[in-house]
């Protein structure tokens, strides 16, 4: 019989936006299923004393949890599971990003937690001499994780080629989301009738993208669903011929993994964790920098579906389920538990 414990899950993230974060849904769930009594904080005033363990999400807000479990003389486990965590810089300007460009405190910060936590979790294998190399002691790869059960192939026609990223500026510079847009007119020479969906927040780059559209030509080809809740992405990655993620790094890359293991193609850039997540079941772009190279993987991926190749779907669907499914982070963080609270089976 499991042990109940205290366990206090921590995101420097405000409620409501936490609710939209897969990764962090995922580990609040693994947590209540292993039949812990959880509370959810998201500032330092909610953080309890006392607790039997605590849980946080991301290495410089996790200072503050750290504090109070140091306090309680309890266990911490911290999830570097972001850019923060890592020496990056942009591979087409040399713009330092990700800890290099953080200010000076949170820099402090992400060096005293990896240092001081009971065990960092990382995401991928990428991450390791990162967080090894700003002061982590033995960081233990779990992998994110999708839930299969709901991210599975679906019977709706594929008529849309789907991207998700937030329309705020420094994302889309990232994610490269302007590469997309203007990749999309290259595409439509071959496939006319084919649709295109941006999902994600309409922040302060959404009226630079929505006018760069119009330049192009797109408008009646381009949608910008905006935000919509995780559990809803699933019915339009399940829509869509393929899935674009062409970012200039990822320490996952969660919507890609979603996108698999609805068998859909994905069309990808060979940066950052994505190729550990994707292995040989990608479609690589060329030079993500280059509207005509996007297209071209694009173009790719749809001939493949409107085949209906079955062989990768399959291919794709099962390298999730055998490394990165719910189950199996699960089972990690269960062991992992134990061991530091010292509780039996």
């Amino acid at each position: 019989m499991n042990t109940q414990l205290k366990v206090c899950f921590f995101s420097n993230e405000c409620l409501e936006q936490l609710k939209k974060e897969q990764y962090s849904l995922q580990d609040i769930k693994i947590l209540t299923e292993l039949g812990h009594r959880v509370t959810i904080a998201t500032s330092f005033d909610e953080i309890p004393l006392g607790c039997d363990l605590y849980f946080s999400w991301w290495a410089s807000g996790s200072i503050l949890p750290l504090i109070k479990a140091r306090l309680s003389r309890k266990p911490i486990i911290v999830v570097a599971g972001g850019n923060e965590a890592v020496l990056y810089q942009d591979s087409l300007t040399g713009t330092p990003l990700g800890y290099l460009a953080a200010p000076w405190y949170k820099k402090l910060a992400t060096r005293l937690t990896l240092r001081f936590a009971d065990k960092i979790l990382i995401v991928s294998q990428f991450m390791d001499k990162n967080v090894k190399a700003l002061g982590a002691k033995d960081p233990l790869l779990v992998p994110n994780s999708v839930d299969i059960h709901l991210f599975c192939p679906g019977s709706a026609k594929r008529q849309f080629v789907t991207s998700i990223f937030n329309l705020d500026e420094d994302v889309v510079r990232i994610k490269r989301g302007e590469i997309f847009i203007r990749a999309i007119p290259q595409v439509l020479k071959h496939f006319p009738d084919t649709r295109f969906l941006i999902i994600g927040r309409k922040g302060n780059a959404f009226e630079r993208m929505a006018g760069l559209a119009s330049e192009l030509g797109i408008t009646s080809s381009l949608d910008f669903l905006g935000n919509i809740e995780n559990s809803q992405v699933a019915q339009w990655m399940q829509s869509s011929l393929a899935y674009v993620q062409i970012s200039d790094t990822e320490t996952f890359g969660v919507a890609i993994a979603e996108a698999m293991s609805c068998a859909t193609p994905v069309v990808v850039s060979r940066r950052g964790a994505i190729p550990d997540l994707v292995g040989d079941c990608g479609i690589y772009v060329e030079d993500h920098n280059v509207p005509d190279s996007v297209a071209e993987g694009i173009c790719k991926a749809i001939t493949l579906s409107i085949n209906g190749d079955l062989v990768l779907g399959l291919k794709l669907r099962d390298r999730i389920q055998q490394h990165f499914s719910f189950e199996a982070r699960k089972m990690k963080v269960e062991i992992l538990i134990r061991t530091l609270t010292k509780t039996p089976e």
